[in-house]
């Protein structure tokens, strides 16, 4: 059974405060905006999180699984804040996803240690096909 979008937000919420980040930094709709911004609809039984802007839709996620929502939700939520992170710390000549990725699995494992094995895959996913590389930063 699907939950609603209230249920769904007051879980992001009690996440995104276990990982040290105020309340409703992420804030969920359940329509779209027109301007890009992710929102989730509920169809055929499935939680769809859905990209669109001025009526086109350019990306849609699929799942019955509430978990797998909530990470691509908070995925999203991390990586912003990985990058924030990464721009205050840069080390000039360093690719800084050597800073941002890590940064990344942390604010994973802090709203949900279950998902810091499935952060570090997605890393790995991303490395696998553009590897860290410095020279481009020198």
């Amino acid at each position: 059974m699907l939950v609603n979008i209230d249920e769904i937000q007051r879980q992001a919420d009690e996440m995104i405060l276990r990982a040290g980040f105020p309340k409703h930094s992420v804030n969920l709709s359940s329509a779209p905006y027109g301007d890009g911004t992710p929102y989730i609809s509920f169809e055929n039984d499935s939680y769809n999180y859905i990209y669109s802007e001025r009526g086109y839709e350019f990306s849609r996620k699929v799942t019955h699984s509430l978990n797998t929502l909530l990470y691509w939700i908070m995925s999203e939520f991390a990586y912003q804040i990985a990058y924030q992170y990464e721009l205050v710390h840069r080390v000039e000549g360093r690719d800084g996803r050597r800073i941002a990725f890590p940064k990344f699995i942390e604010i994973m494992a802090n709203m949900n240690p279950a998902w810091e094995s499935e952060a570090r895959v997605d890393i790995q996913k991303i490395l696998a096909e553009a590897p860290y590389d410095d020279s481009l930063y020198t």
